[in-house]
């Protein structure tokens, strides 16, 4: 997923989502802290206990837990 799509999310900040990784894996229920600013092309979320940084070329989808 390219930075400037992950920037789209920008809105889902603050909100609990789940992510699937090109490796196959997914992390479900993070808080989508920060979707990356300038030209930092990560994504900052939390599980409840450790924040991760995921590189947006690792990404393939991202969605809201409703």
């Amino acid at each position: 997923m390219s930075p400037q799509t992950l920037r789209s999310f920008r809105h889902l900040e603050g909100h609990h989502v789940s992510v699937s990784l090109c490796d196959g894996s997914r992390l479900d229920d993070c808080e989508l802290v920060s979707t990356g600013r300038g030209v930092a092309a990560t994504l900052w979320l939390h599980d409840g206990q450790d924040d991760r940084m995921v590189k947006a070329a690792e990404v393939i989808d991202l969605w809201e837990i409703v």
